[in-house]
């Protein structure tokens, strides 16, 4: 299962070509408005990735701005310099910021001017869930090609007697040493069951999965 992006509140996205320092990207744009000392959108939850923010002001009858910040670090000095909007916003109209890459973590966004308090915007990375079934002496994916990120594998049992697992190491590695340890399944995989591991960050390389237990064979699993 993919999580996608998320927004606490509702929020319309556009989507553009991002040409900049994140090369092949793509832009969203998100819609935030503001009224008299407040956002109406009180919180947003994102995936990483490149992002506009455009800013209304509907009601404030003087300008307003944006300012986008690491959570507990408000200050000036740490303002996303990218996110300020390109002119200040007049009652009545709409103003964009640059492009912004965000990455994962915990970020507030509010407005001195008008002035809001600070709003809480969380950007989280998509965990991807992968499905491996095994069957006696086998897993029924003999193989795996995944881009780099956040993983969970989720393990069934179907047909083999006693529990089995899984183990993910990098290919050529197979000692109990390498074993990548977020990648044991959280309990034993009974027939008829299936468990989950816990999130394991995969970067560019080639990988091996395979269950001793069972016992299957080592299958490839290459990130690119």
């Amino acid at each position: 299962m993919f999580k996608s992006i998320f927004i606490t509140t509702m929020a319309l996205f556009f989507i553009i070509p991002f040409n900049g320092n994140a090369q092949n990207q793509i832009i969203k744009t998100i819609n935030l408005e503001q009224t008299n000392g407040e956002f109406t959108i009180k919180s947003l939850s994102l995936s990483p990735g490149v992002y506009q923010f455009e800013i209304a002001n509907k009601g404030v009858d003087h300008e307003v701005g944006f300012v986008l910040a690491p959570k507990g670090k408000t200050d000036a000095a740490n303002h996303i310099k990218d996110a300020y909007v390109k002119a200040p916003v007049k009652n009545g109209t709409t103003s964009l910021t640059n492009a912004v890459d965000l990455s994962a973590g915990d970020y507030v966004y509010f407005c001195p001017l008008n002035p809001t308090e600070h709003y809480p915007l969380k950007v989280e990375e998509t965990v991807k869930t992968i499905q491996l079934e095994q069957k006696v002496g086998i897993f029924t994916n003999k193989g795996l090609e995944l881009s780099p990120g956040k993983y969970q594998f989720e393990i069934s049992n179907n047909g083999v007697d006693h529990e089995v697992g899984f183990v993910l190491v990098p290919q050529g590695k197979s000692d109990a040493a390498d074993h990548i340890k977020e990648a044991y399944v959280k309990a034993p995989v009974k027939d008829g069951s299936s468990s989950m591991t816990d999130v394991v960050t995969l970067e560019k390389g080639a990988y091996e999965y395979f269950c001793p237990l069972n016992p299957t064979e080592k299958y490839l699993l290459v990130v690119k």
